[in-house]
């Protein structure tokens, strides 16, 4: 009977060293000092939100999708209490919305819910951070979701702009990054932005980040912090290569022509100015590539430009369409006119009136209804913190611009055609030499973006 019972004993006692011991392996992504806790205005669409900020050191593109895969694992797969279908069972009825997001070098996590429902969003939260069970297929899975497609094959704006500001802001790993499967546990962020007026989500939400664990401090030689300073380092360049990408294929019918360069701005006028004169480009139904490229000449389904704010007065811009592959040319040369034509001052200030109301309208709109997209804009203002009141000069900058000067000076805020990189992907005839005067680069089949991307920036710099 003794025997038994020590064989017990010993069974229960099992699991849990090895639960310690796979809990000690783990990396704990945290803070060394309390949390900072950022209000910003409460939603209007009767939401309660919350945005947990966790810095990550090196932020390699294959270490920041490891830790956006765990994340995303620690949220669905799982706790000691609730199985991953009890848990989207329960998201599903209370109406919460969960979303993972990068932004520089910060992790975002953005919990929201009804404003009746949150308090208990938060002790859920707390289940999710604190007794996080999921297995290594799980993982697996959200790594495989969250990986970037390749452009070459979808073809697809969105996936290229995707690649392309992937490759912006995170550098790839020299050696093969270890895999531990997602062995990461959470704990306290750095901070934390509230959306609620509520002040019992308040206490909650301070008494969470009280229970999550710190990381221990590290001890770095003041010498290698200067050195990195001054060497520039810690700063990476915000920059595309000039030139051409082409991925040949024969079998297409269509091609994607995509004009796109990486801008930074001297204040919040110029970039709005820019964003201005960009949707006017071709934004929305009633913009130039619309009007002429689908109305007039039927040449392509959805020609379209896109303005992506991607830091504090640092933004992706881009011209796009995807047109039959024996007419690329001709659309890819009224594409170069629509440009010009704007940049030389063509514009209607009735239609550049209407692009900036809806421009304020989006503005506000996705501010006091989107929680990610506000927590994004102030991190891009406060990336490490604030002390005092919370601006947003981009709001300023909407209502101060003046569209006279936008107009009569659109060659400031807009770059030469000839900086911006020109991918092209599908179809029909090559490129000729005139489209490549500076840089070329062939992409493989199956094979990323960031292939090209830094063959022509090495070769330009």
């Amino acid at each position: 009977m003794r025997a038994f019972r020590n064989l017990f004993v010993s069974a229960l006692v099992l699991p849990l060293c090895l639960l310690t011991v796979q809990q000690a392996r783990a990396e704990l992504v945290a803070s060394t000092e309390n949390t900072d806790f950022v209000y910003l205005t409460p939603l209007r669409n009767g939401l309660s939100a919350i945005t947990l900020v966790w810095p990550m050191d090196r932020p390699t593109q294959e270490r920041v999708a490891t830790l956006t895969a765990s994340l995303s694992s620690v949220v669905s797969g799982g706790t000691s209490s609730r199985s991953p279908h009890e848990i989207s069972k329960f998201m599903r009825l209370k109406g919460v919305r969960q979303n993972i997001r990068t932004n520089g070098s910060n992790l975002l996590l953005t919990v929201s819910a009804p404003e009746d429902v949150f308090p208990e969003t938060l002790v859920h939260l707390e289940n999710l951070l604190l007794k996080p069970e999921y297995s290594r297929g799980w993982y697996a899975r959200e790594l495989q979701e969250i990986s970037l497609s390749t452009s070459s094959k979808t073809r697809r704006p969105s996936d290229v702009l995707n690649e392309v500001s992937h490759f912006l802001e995170y550098e790839t790993d020299d050696a093969a990054t270890v895999d531990n499967y997602g062995q990461f546990r959470f704990g306290r962020p750095s901070q934390a932005i509230l959306r609620s007026g509520d002040q019992e989500v308040e206490r909650r939400a301070r008494r969470l980040m009280n229970k999550l664990p710190k990381a221990k401090a590290k001890w770095e030689w003041p010498f290698a912090s200067w050195a990195n300073a001054l060497s520039g380092i810690e700063k990476r360049p915000f920059a595309l290569p000039t030139g051409t990408i082409y991925f040949a294929d024969p079998n297409s019918t269509e091609m994607l022509i995509l004009f796109v360069k990486a801008e930074e701005f001297e204040d919040e006028v110029d970039q709005v100015s820019a964003n201005l004169l960009m949707d006017y480009i071709g934004a929305n139904q009633g913009s130039e590539m619309f009007r002429i490229i689908r109305q007039e000449m039927r040449a392509a389904y959805n020609p379209h430009s896109d303005f992506i704010v991607m830091n504090k007065n640092k933004s992706i811009i881009s011209l796009s369409a995807t047109v039959e592959a024996a007419k690329w040319p001709e659309v890819h040369g009224k594409i170069l006119e629509i440009y010009e034509d704007a940049r030389a001052g063509k514009i209607e200030r009735a239609g550049l009136e209407i692009d900036h109301d809806r421009l304020k309208r989006r503005y506000s709109n996705n501010f006091f209804n989107n929680p990610v997209w506000g927590a994004q804009h102030y991190l891009n203002e406060y990336p490490s913190g604030v002390e005092g009141n919370i601006e947003i000069p981009l709001f300023g900058a909407l209502e101060d611009v003046s569209l006279d000067e936008t107009i009569a000076n659109t060659e400031a805020h807009l770059p030469p055609l000839e900086d911006f990189l020109l991918i092209l992907m599908g179809g029909g005839i090559a490129p000729t030499d005139a489209l490549m005067p500076k840089g070329y680069c062939s992409l493989p089949g199956n094979t990323p973006l960031s292939f090209c991307l830094g063959a022509l920036l090495n070769v330009q710099s």
